[in-house]
């Protein structure tokens, strides 16, 4: 689907994921290894924010957890949660808007369970987030486990794409 049909369906606190990653740039070669050692498809999960007619991405990237506009991210993965969005869900999920990425973490959150005490990378700040809404999608830390868990609730995995032209 498009991103021009998809943008009215997107909700606050609706899972966002993307794949991809080219082994041509640094950036594309962790991407890939993220996706290597977790064996799934999706290397990054954010938080769809809609607030005055704009629909931006919570996440936490290096440097710091920021708000980006989905226009701008590319393709991604809509996973429609539900979520009723509290006032506290919203306030914990700026509250760490500027928070320090951790790669360090990033790495820990593969080989140990998520203990909701860390939002520095992109999985933890998710859970966490949707955990103050009341959804619980686990306690793997990990891009591809928030999808597996988001689908195992129910949600459907749609790709949105931003169908830039190719020239």
């Amino acid at each position: 689907m498009d991103y021009a049909t998809a943008r009215p369906l997107i909700r606050s606190g609706d899972l966002i994921a993307q794949s991809g990653g080219v082994w041509t740039s640094w950036h594309g070669i962790k991407v890939n290894i993220v996706r290597m050692f977790t064996r799934s498809t999706y290397s990054h999960v954010g938080i769809a924010w809609v607030v005055g007619g704009r629909v931006f991405i919570l996440e936490a990237v290096k440097p710091k957890l920021r708000i980006y506009p989905a226009s701008k991210i590319g393709d991604f993965y809509l996973l429609p949660m539900r979520a009723t969005w509290a006032d506290t869900t919203e306030q914990l999920a700026l509250e760490n808007v500027g928070v320090d990425y951790s790669e360090v973490i990033a790495i820990k959150a593969f080989f140990k369970l998520f203990d909701g005490a860390e939002v520095r990378q992109c999985a933890a700040y998710a859970l966490t987030v949707l955990r103050a809404d009341g959804i619980k999608l686990g306690n793997r830390a990990t891009p591809g486990a928030a999808v597996l868990a988001a689908m195992r609730r129910g949600a459907d995995c749609t790709l949105i794409t931003q169908n830039k032209l190719i020239q």
